[in-house]
């Protein structure tokens, strides 16, 4: 999430709700006005929202310009705010498609270009018609090498840091903010400051050590510079693989309107009256008495069935629970014991009974590996190994994972 100023608003991005999922907990506060854009090709996926205090009202919003309207994914609200000297400030909330050249991922890659040339035209629009201009959110493109922990280490390699930063993605990004005048407000006051990011892969547990990058950001118009007092990364706030983004504008005025636009959630007619719970749907009602229903009758419980040890030996796959987390390199890790390695025709009674065998130490630190599936397509996929325990860092941090690596036999 990103937030414009404190005293104004926030801007959420990926919000994965569906118009029926906002209750008016979500979408008629007492204090703020909100906005909504769902993704309908794609329901649960994408989405952003912005929030606004009642006193600084936005005039007009735009779920999504023609330009950016990727396939109805719900990926861009633009809300228009007049200021007291009769401007307009055009705040874009955007969440990107994300995508990786060196990946097959069915296309999003090419989304990912095409969304971000799209934006570079509406935002060229709205600095047409003399609009102040705020771009925030999930942009998914990490711009230099000082934005991502995997690139700084290159650092010393000056050909690599080259072809990394030519990337298209990066190309593009920068040319947005050379072309339309756009000002990166956290490189605007840090512009060398290392180590910074917004976002951490969950499945590496990457926060552990800082291992990050940072594709959270809010761009502003080169007009609105001399009001920017401060760009922080909230990293103290979790409950999400992205950090908030927080910005201070000093200076600007707002004028507020009496009523929001039609595309305010006040106006969602099913908010209009008291919002009945699901709690409300599950219990008994008069209806239900007479025909002999309710909805609280409890199922009847199912006799587990008898089974033998050589019908568990022809047809068992896997009789050891795993729970497998994917991360983005293109790895599995099993969190609890995992299944021994199974034989042709089922598991083997004997590797039931004694489980597997004792897991080797990792050669940086000495302490019990754990083991790891291949998810990448190819001859090694569903392979099995044993690697470090610990969280990915830095290359040389005693504290992140060593490079161990054995395959499970």
């Amino acid at each position: 999430s990103s937030g414009i100023n404190a005293e104004y608003g926030a801007c959420f991005q990926e919000t994965k709700l569906s118009r029926c999922q906002v209750d008016s907990s979500l979408g008629k506060m007492d204090s703020r006005f909100s906005f909504f854009n769902f993704s309908h090709s794609k329901p649960g996926n994408a989405g952003v929202a912005t929030y606004v205090t009642k006193s600084a009202c936005p005039y007009s919003t735009q779920t999504c310009p023609d330009t950016l309207d990727i396939a109805g994914e719900g990926r861009c609200l633009v809300a228009y705010f007049r200021m007291t000297d009769g401007r307009t400030v055009a705040v874009f909330n955007l969440y990107v498609p994300c995508g990786y050249q060196e990946e097959e991922d069915g296309g999003k890659f090419i989304n990912k270009l095409s969304f971000l040339e799209k934006l570079e035209e509406s935002v060229s629009e709205e600095a047409a018609k003399g609009n102040h201009i705020i771009v925030m959110g999930d942009l998914n493109v990490k711009s230099s090498i000082l934005d991502s922990a995997e690139a700084y280490q290159l650092k010393h390699k000056p050909s690599v840091v080259a072809e990394w930063t030519s990337s298209p993605d990066r190309t593009l990004f920068a040319a947005l903010l050379a072309q339309t005048g756009l000002i990166d407000a956290f490189r605007h006051l840090h512009p060398k400051k290392e180590h910074s990011y917004t976002c951490w892969n969950t499945g590496l547990n990457a926060r552990v050590n800082n291992y990050g990058t940072r594709i959270d950001y809010i761009l502003l118009s080169s007009s609105l510079a001399g009001y920017l007092r401060s760009c922080d990364h909230l990293t103290g706030v979790t409950g999400s693989d992205h950090c908030p983004v927080i910005c201070e504008l000093e200076g600007i005025e707002v004028a507020g309107c009496e009523n929001p636009p039609s595309e305010c959630s006040v106006h969602y007619p099913e908010l209009r009256g008291k919002q009945s719970s699901l709690l409300a749907h599950l219990k008994k009602r008069p209806s239900d008495e007479k025909e002999g229903r309710t909805g609280t009758q409890k199922r009847p419980k199912l006799q587990p069935k008898q089974t033998t040890l050589i019908g568990l030996k022809r047809t068992l796959k896997s009789s050891i629970p795993a729970t497998k987390l994917k991360t983005s390199s293109n790895e599995t890790v099993t969190t609890t014991k995992p299944q021994p390695k199974p034989t042709q025709g089922g598991v083997s009674v004997k590797s039931l009974l004694t489980g597997l065998p004792k897991a080797p130490l990792c050669k940086g630190h000495k302490r019990p590996c754990v083991l790891k599936t291949v998810t990448k397509q190819g001859e090694n996929e569903g392979r099995r190994f044993y690697g470090c325990a610990l969280p990915i860092g830095l290359s040389g941090d005693p504290k992140a994972r060593c490079g161990h690596f054995e395959w499970f036999k």
